[in-house]
């Protein structure tokens, strides 16, 4: 009779850290975890992910981007004020590069970690469409009481 029912409301929604390891049913099979469609999950998300655990490879991709490797270049070939220009450039071209570099990695990791993924590890039961969620609810509850 211990069933409890996750869903997603409102449109896209997101399952994410304590949420996504607590609440799944390979530690307690009579739950029943719910998704709607668009939902996402995942232990992290994929900006924080980005910048936190894969720094590293985005700091890596960022140095090897050729607008990057093209300015460096130039400005180990310019002196004088040339040179102080070309530093200034390249750190603005950097700052925006790298940027582009952790929208990059958040969205790898955000389409790996999707919520198909969590219906094949076990820890979400079924994606749902919206118009599913009020007969699944009741079936779960109705499941939950018998």
């Amino acid at each position: 009779m211990n069933s409890a029912v996750l869903a997603s409301f409102g449109g896209v929604s997101r399952y994410r850290g304590g949420a996504f390891v607590v609440l799944s049913t390979e530690l307690n099979a009579a739950m029943t975890v719910l998704a709607v469609e668009g939902s996402f999950a995942s232990v992290i998300g994929g900006a924080p992910a980005a910048a936190v655990v894969f720094a590293g490879e985005v700091d890596s991709r960022t140095s090897s981007d050729p607008r990057v490797a093209d300015l460096e270049t130039r400005v180990s070939g310019a002196v004088g004020a040339e040179r102080a220009s070309l530093v200034t450039d390249l750190a603005q071209l950097r700052s925006g590069v790298r940027s582009e570099k952790l929208g990059e990695v958040a969205t790898e990791f955000d389409g790996v970690h999707s919520i198909e993924r969590a219906v094949k590890v076990g820890s979400v039961d079924a994606v749902i469409r919206a118009v599913e969620l009020r007969p699944q609810l009741i079936a779960a509850i109705e499941r939950g009481l018998a």
